[in-house]
């Protein structure tokens, strides 16, 4: 009994609960001595939980998202600048990849059900999740290019790029630098574009299935 409901349990909900653990139970953890290890563990599960959103799980896709889980468990035992740039850069176009994905499914999907909220949902979350990975980037090169008042941390860096993408705003954080700006600017518009462009695809297909 306990496994058909298991079953009818949107697979999406897995990649949903692990971005809101990176989120809001990160932050927390960063006050742990163990706060390296388990960002490891929370951005691994990102990775894995990923693939359950795919429905077309392609050999590029899988080759695409081993490598990812690969990269940032190897990377994260190998200290430098370098290393850390690469491993955050190359986290945020694999995220951006399955977040054009999920926007593609969105839009071939023929009726609107939880599955397809939800992925919008995650849609959405990975955008801020991509954010904050481009941020660290930035910070790492250049601690100066965010003004964060001394805390250079995954929590204060989560928030910053959230607020950014949802346009709040709220001014105790700024970024300094010109790429920095550009960054900022790029994130508040991705996230403005990507709900019109979801509401646009759901609302016409609300209307369409009406119509029929």
């Amino acid at each position: 009994m306990m496994i058909k409901h298991i079953q009818k349990v949107p697979k999406s909900i897995y990649l949903f609960i692990s971005i809101l653990m990176f989120i809001f139970a990160g932050p927390l953890i960063a006050l742990t001595p163990f706060k390296a290890y388990i960002n490891l563990i929370l951005y691994s599960f990102i990775f894995i939980a990923t693939f359950s959103v795919i429905e077309k799980k392609t050999t590029f896709l899988k080759s695409l998202l081993y490598f990812g889980l690969t990269q940032n468990i190897v990377l994260a035992f190998i200290e430098g600048t370098t290393t850390s740039v690469i491993s955050f850069g190359i986290s945020a176009v694999i995220f951006l990849i399955i977040t054009f994905i999920l926007i593609m499914q969105i839009a071939r999907s023929k009726q609107i059900n939880n599955n397809v909220i939800l992925d919008a949902i995650i849609g959405y979350l990975l955008i801020g999740v991509v954010a904050t990975l481009l941020n660290s980037v930035i910070i790492v090169i250049n601690p100066g290019a965010i003004n964060l008042n001394g805390h250079t941390n995954l929590s204060t860096i989560i928030y910053y790029s959230y607020i950014t993408l949802t346009t709040i705003g709220f001014g105790d954080f700024s970024p300094q630098s010109s790429i920095a700006r550009s960054l900022s600017i790029f994130i508040g518009l991705s996230g403005q574009l990507y709900l019109t462009i979801i509401i646009a695809f759901i609302v016409g297909k609300v209307s369409s299935a009406n119509k029929s």
